[in-house]
């Protein structure tokens, strides 16, 4: 980008003119600024050229900030939006913020206030300019890739050409998904296919680890940096020097680390905790995370910065139920691979048990469904895995030919009783058995959920 192209709506004319003085003393970033103080031609000049940025008083005769606002997202929804108020509420803040305004600010703003939001904007969209490049660059090259994933949907089709063509950068990849899809394991092909194939894959799930110790497994710490630091540690950056760093479930990374990797993205560089002394490394960043990260940038939970420096290359991947192509390939792949961990000769499976699987909605999606075939093997006897064999969550799901009914006869606390222990059977599919993960998701303590279990005689099948 090489210049900002600004609409300013003011009714008050003064107001107006400050505005004009101000742009007139910026050299930097680079401004083309257009004013107006009257709505309807506002819009017109809307319509007529594309603009990145819109500063918008709120209190208006013939319109309102937030209609300005909602206008603004329809028709140029890549163009930010500033609200200038004198008394503005709370809540009209909060939800000018929620409908997508850049920011919202006080009356009379200073020359400075300005020109650090404009600085902020300019940067942000070259950051996206940059990102759109490169993904241009992605979709015009092409690598041998891992044929460890299985698929045939298009769908995933979709994905690992994508996955495979960013392996031929050097560039930062988001992987976006449920749990269970797969994100490791198409991170790892990403790198084993690219140019620091020979180099260090490092993984680090950021979930699993205490906030207190996030920095020092990511940055290292030298001796004695804090109590308990008896020698010193190498960090996960250190050790993937040269190579790439995959980090699961980027939306946990506290703030306060946010901007130390931030800092180790853009010029190569960090410290250890307790140390002064500056370490340089080049790494290629691969980030998975199943969370909302455009809800939490709008919190305060995830900088947006460093969110454009990870979203270098998007790659989102389905869930299994949105690809049911793929199922019956992954069933044969984990039946004859199980059954050999096992010294088992591959098993097959009833029709009645194949259409269970099939039809099945898999919440923990690749995983749930591993872990399902290897509890059918390790459990059967026979050379044919029934639906007996499966777990009792899969066996109380109808196939699709099949309708729930509520029979008339049961009463209210019978249809509880089994809404409740299919709700716990989900939870606990979806965690692998993890009790704990299963409350938390249930939003009870893992003490009631154990004794609801037991009450309503749940076994756990992933034990």
């Amino acid at each position: 980008m090489k210049i900002l192209n600004v609409l300013i709506l003011d009714d008050d004319p003064t107001q107006l003119e400050l505005l004009k003085v101000m742009f007139e003393q910026i050299n930097y970033p680079p401004c083309k600024a257009v004013f107006t103080s009257n709505g309807e031609e506002f819009f017109s000049y809307l319509s007529q050229a594309p603009y990145d940025l819109v500063i918008s008083d709120y209190f208006m005769p013939d319109i309102t900030g937030g209609e300005v606002l909602n206008k603004v997202k329809i028709e140029k929804p890549c163009c930010e939006v500033i609200i200038l108020t004198s008394g503005t509420t709370t809540n009209e803040a909060i939800d000018l913020m929620k409908n997508g305004a850049y920011d919202f600010l006080i009356k009379p703003i200073s020359f400075e206030v300005l020109k650090n939001r404009l600085i902020k904007i300019f940067e942000l969209k070259n950051l996206i300019q940059e990102n759109e490049n490169l993904l241009e660059q992605v979709k015009i090259k092409d690598v041998s890739f891992s044929s460890d994933i299985i698929f045939k949907s298009k769908k995933m089709e979709e994905v690992i050409n994508i996955a495979a063509r960013s392996a031929g950068t050097d560039s930062n990849v988001l992987l976006r998904g449920e749990s269970g899809t797969g994100k490791e394991l198409l991170a790892r092909a990403i790198h084993f296919s690219s140019l620091r194939k020979d180099k260090p894959f490092i993984t680090i799930n950021i979930a699993a680890l205490p906030e207190s110790l996030v920095e020092s497994e990511l940055f290292g710490h030298i001796k004695g940096a804090y109590t308990g630091a008896d020698a010193e540690r190498t960090g996960r950056f250190e050790e993937a020097k040269d190579g790439t760093i995959f980090i699961d479930e980027a939306g946990d990374i506290p703030l306060t680390i946010q901007i130390k990797l931030l800092r180790l993205i853009q010029f190569g560089e960090f410290q250890k905790v307790g140390s002064n002394t500056t370490q340089k490394v080049s790494i290629r960043i691969i980030a998975a995370t199943s969370r909302n990260l455009e809800g939490m940038i709008q919190t305060g939970e995830f900088r947006e910065d460093l969110f454009y420096r990870l979203n270098v290359i998007p790659i989102n991947i389905p869930p299994l139920r949105e690809r049911k192509e793929d199922i019956s390939l992954l069933i044969n792949y984990f039946l004859k691979i199980k059954s050999e961990k096992q010294n088992r000769e591959t098993a097959a499976l009833t029709d009645e048990t194949n259409d269970l699987l099939i039809n099945y909605s898999y919440p923990g999606n690749i995983r749930e469904l591993e872990n399902i075939i290897e509890y059918a093997i390790a459990i059967g006897r026979g050379n044919y895995i029934t639906s007996k064999e499966l777990p009792l969550i899969i066996q109380s799901n109808p196939t699709k030919n099949e309708e729930i009914v509520i029979k008339g006869t049961e009463d209210y606390s019978q249809s509880m009783i089994k809404f409740e222990t299919n709700l716990i059977h989900n939870a606990l599919n979806k965690t692998n058995g993890n009790q704990s993960s299963a409350a938390r998701s249930l939003g009870i303590s893992e003490r009631k959920l154990r004794s609801r279990m037991e009450i309503l005689d749940i076994e756990n099948t992933f034990r």
